[in-house]
């Protein structure tokens, strides 16, 4: 099973928009980013990776702010910001549907090992930026394992002075003028 990661993320989150009809965008970054495709009608499904830390049990917890909202007119904004708020929190209850059971999904990587956990939260809001936008904030976090194990990340080292390559911790002591030819 592979961990989860950023890119996993990502990819999570626009699975989630393309099964979903009512995402229209989808940005990664914080709120304050709304408006940044204003020719976009309909909800945006905003996200941020805001931490990653340990669990305590040999795995990693992955908190992530997610924002789902639109644009409300300004006629009958209170009736407006009521129906936005609901169909925002109802598309954040997918969401959460989709998390826990992230392996039935067509499009899911079958190998990640993710897991919801039973934290998560949210928030129905209203908030004027240039325009006025409702919708559901949400933090959710999800696990995965993490045995602590190194990457085979390619390192550039010397070769008898005379030219740079690069070598993976496979064949580091190997390295040769002729490894690199």
């Amino acid at each position: 099973m592979k961990s989860l990661t950023i890119k996993n993320i990502e990819s999570i989150m626009e699975g989630i928009a393309s099964e979903h009809p009512q995402i229209n965008t989808v940005l990664k970054g914080n709120i304050w980013d709304v408006d940044l495709t204003k020719d976009v009608s309909g909800v945006y499904l905003i996200y941020d990776v805001s931490n990653i830390a340990p669990n305590g049990f040999n795995g990693i917890d992955y908190s992530i702010d997610v924002f789902l909202c639109d644009n409300v007119t300004e006629i009958n904004t209170a009736t407006n910001e009521v129906s936005v708020q609901n169909e925002c929190s109802l598309i954040a209850l997918d969401m959460m549907s989709i998390f826990e059971n992230y392996n039935k999904t067509s499009w899911a990587d079958k190998d990640l090992n993710l897991v919801l956990n039973k934290t998560w939260s949210i928030q129905p809001f209203t908030e004027r930026f240039d325009s006025l936008y409702s919708g559901a904030a949400v933090n959710v976090s999800l696990s995965t394992s993490f045995g602590y194990n190194r990457c085979s990340v390619p390192r550039v080292i010397p070769i008898s002075g005379l030219f740079w390559g690069t070598a993976t911790e496979k064949n580091w002591g190997e390295a040769t003028a002729e490894t690199w030819g």
